[in-house]
């Protein structure tokens, strides 16, 4: 749901983009592992996400009191789950 065009994070995705930047907030990283596609929310996608980190199996930057994900560590994340 849009309200003043301000993303309502429990329930909205924003539009997905073209191309996906090399540095990713959590929301972007979610729809590039395609998350959004899966029946998550952005909230539990991001839920998840920290799951994921914090179990040793996802790596993050940390920048500007900010956690933000490269595209890098997204495909070798992907890489090692399709193993």
């Amino acid at each position: 749901m849009q309200e003043n065009n301000k993303l309502t994070i429990e329930t909205d995705w924003p539009e997905s983009p073209n191309l996906f930047p090399d540095l990713m907030t959590p929301v972007e990283a979610a729809m590039f592992l395609r998350l959004d596609q899966t029946g998550h929310t952005p909230k539990s996608a991001i839920r998840t996400l920290k799951y994921w980190r914090d179990q040793g199996v996802l790596k993050a930057t940390k920048y500007a009191r900010r956690v933000w994900y490269l595209k890098e560590e997204l495909e070798n994340f992907l890489r090692n789950k399709t193993v």
